[in-house]
């Protein structure tokens, strides 16, 4: 499948580049140049990324719970996908851990949690709990709690007071 993905980029990619040049000798000698450093500075960010892993697995509840067993505590962030991970935080006290948005996340790694009102001024947008990591590449784990202020300080002080728990045991 991936082959079929790879074979069929690069033919669509080379029949990109096929027309905008033809196109571009038909405009001007500019966009030609443009083209010149533009297509192989494509090519080498698809390259950079090319070996980086794919962390983008997300557990599922079932994972979740097949893997670190019941968690001691659930925390429904998003009432309309409370069977969801990306509706949902477990909380495992012996582990240390939380699986928030269906990524296991270490609590000695939090380091904040907040709510992010995303409405600008001309739409309506839901309110996100933000927690702040310090691993690298992840310093931000966003989860969509809704659009209500009060359901969202909730879920968030939530949150913190199951972390507060988890650092209360250590001591």
């Amino acid at each position: 499948m991936k082959k079929e993905i790879v074979v069929s980029e690069i033919v669509i990619s080379i029949a990109a580049v096929v027309a905008i040049l033809l196109i571009a000798v038909q405009v001007n000698a500019f966009v030609l140049f443009a083209l010149v450093l533009f297509v192989p500075i494509v090519f080498y960010r698809k390259q950079k990324h090319k070996d980086e892993t794919d962390s983008s697995h997300l557990l599922s509840l079932e994972e979740a719970t097949t893997q670190y067993g019941e968690p001691d505590d659930c925390v429904v962030a998003d009432a309309t996908r409370g069977n969801e991970t990306a509706g949902c935080i477990l909380v495992y006290r012996r582990e240390r851990m939380m699986v928030v948005a269906g990524e296991p996340v270490s609590i000695d790694n939090i380091t904040d949690v907040t709510t992010v009102n995303m409405a600008t001024p001309y739409t309506v947008g839901q309110y996100q709990l933000v927690l702040t990591t310090k691993e690298p590449g992840r310093e931000y784990i966003r989860m969509e709690v809704g659009m209500d202020a009060g359901w969202a300080k909730d879920v968030a002080t939530e949150v913190i007071d199951a972390i507060k728990a988890v650092r209360k045991d250590e001591a």
